[in-house]
């Protein structure tokens, strides 16, 4: 079959890069040349085998600034502990997740995250992953920690009575992960060893199926990224064979994309899948790091034994598809964190979207005779759904706005003695500057900004004198 472009598909070999445009022609990625620059970090990163060192990343001294996170030396390496404002931000980030899979009606589950690797799929699977693994020695056996959810996953499969009419059937689980990553490569967020993998995945009745819900779920990717403001780009680890008997499915794909992605050929046989996306996003250093990943698996339903019965009664293996929509949820919040640094670089004041800010309102009072009705304001978007705190220490009026501005409250409320005159609100709202509202319109201004994205309360104190300092 020949190719108008650079390279035929007969001139495609194994071990190489290549980049598929939009229009179907393939040039070597070696000689590529491009504008995007995004592309091109992509291209040095996986080609050219530039080292990334996330280490110089803004989103770690973020972590710190907004104490979200930090290492704990108590245990491993890689092993982050959340404060209640980080936790409060991981938490809604796993709301999302399982939202969007629930619209996609997949079934969430829950699954163990050991498993005894003398078990013969485990220690079949386990072999590919190599030596990322960790290993636990109760008395006589050998477990591992699961690396995401399909051990779990499949060994629950393979339980379950699946007819053809019940195909496709999509399972879910929000995975707590470990990987043993080599040291000098824990990085912050985006690179960690222990993470929360939101997993799910597709079983389908033959790989026409699949390539049609792989089809649904590339596009659910490149929404979900575009919703957030961001792109991504795309990384496709495909085997010679699939690549040149699906060539036409794989130039949809890049018609979805919309732009040139980059191909890397490997041997059949070898893996699990025949085609393996990662999804790339650009952090605020122009340097790409995988979130989204999906693939077609045609390995383990036999491997794992997982059947089911086809309309003339016969048993069949499925075609499994694996995707993260996000990636981890470590580095969903990467890219959040991110995407702050890059405002902060257009000169904006930096900050995250008003559904995932720790605190959405602050209530500053200028003097005590004004807390009552402060206090009453608090109330009424607390029960609105709002998180909002209450600024009741004995400092100045500008040290509390400092502070308030310096944790990113994307709503301040002044209350003077106008506020509780007029009985309307001043509303510093960052990045736009100081409106007036009646409370009734505020409150539909916090709607608008946060619409139907998840929501929970506050996770600590609603008075700003009564949270402990972390240090």
């Amino acid at each position: 079959m020949e190719v108008d472009g650079l390279i035929g598909l007969e001139d495609v070999k194994i071990g190489m890069h290549y980049i598929l445009t939009p229009d179907g022609l393939l040039y070597d990625a070696r000689e590529y040349e491009t504008d995007d620059e995004g592309l091109k970090s992509l291209i040095r990163k996986e080609v050219f085998k530039e080292a990334i060192d996330y280490r110089e990343s803004p989103h770690i001294k973020l972590l710190k600034k907004l104490k979200l996170a930090d290492n704990e030396p108590y245990t491993d390496a890689g092993h982050l502990t959340y404060l209640p404002r980080g936790a409060l931000i991981l938490d809604l980030l796993m709301d999302y997740a399982l939202n969007v899979v629930r619209r996609l009606d997949a079934l969430p589950v829950h699954t163990s995250i050991m498993y005894d690797l003398n078990i013969g799929p485990i220690k079949e699977h386990a072999k590919l992953f190599g030596q990322r693994m960790y290993k636990v020695k109760p008395a006589k056996r050998e477990f591992i920690l699961r690396y995401a959810a399909c051990f779990g996953q499949f060994a629950l499969l393979r339980r379950y009575y699946l007819s053809e009419t019940d195909l496709p059937l999509k399972i879910f689980e929000l995975a707590d992960s470990y990987r043993y990553e080599q040291r000098g490569e824990i990085k912050g967020l985006a690179r960690v060893r222990r993470f929360y993998m939101p997993d799910m995945h597709v079983i389908a009745k033959d790989l026409q199926e699949a390539m049609n819900e792989f089809i649904n779920l590339y596009n659910v990717i490149i929404e979900e990224g575009a919703k957030f403001g961001w792109k991504y780009y795309s990384l496709y680890n495909i085997t010679l064979d699939f690549l040149k008997d699906y060539f036409d499915f794989i130039k949809g794909l890049v018609k979805i994309d919309g732009k040139p992605v980059l191909l890397y050929i490997v041997e059949p046989n070898i893996y699990y899948w025949v085609i393996n996306i990662e999804f790339h996003y650009i952090d605020s250093l122009g340097k790409p790091l995988e979130t989204a990943t999906v693939q077609i698996d045609i390995g383990n339903s036999k491997r794992f034994n997982i059947v089911y019965h086809s309309r003339d009664g016969s048993k069949k293996y499925p075609i499994i598809i694996h995707t993260a929509i996000h990636g981890s949820i470590e580095r969903f919040m990467f890219e959040f964190l991110e995407e702050a640094s890059k405002m902060q670089k257009n000169g904006l004041k930096p900050m995250l979207p008003v559904w995932l800010s720790p605190v959405q309102v602050r209530v500053i009072p200028v003097d005590k005779r004004h807390h009552k009705y402060s206090l009453n304001i608090v109330d009424k978007l607390e029960s609105e759904g709002f998180r909002v705190d209450f600024d009741d220490r004995d400092i100045t009026l500008s040290r509390k706005i400092k502070d308030a501005e310096s944790e990113w409250v994307p709503y301040i409320v002044v209350i003077g003695d106008k506020e509780v005159r007029e009985d309307i609100l001043t509303v510093r709202v960052r990045n736009k500057g100081l409106v007036e509202l009646e409370i009734s319109d505020f409150i539909k201004m916090l709607n608008d900004s946060i619409k139907d994205f998840p929501r929970r309360p506050l996770y600590f104190s609603r008075y700003v004198s009564r949270r402990p300092i972390f240090t």
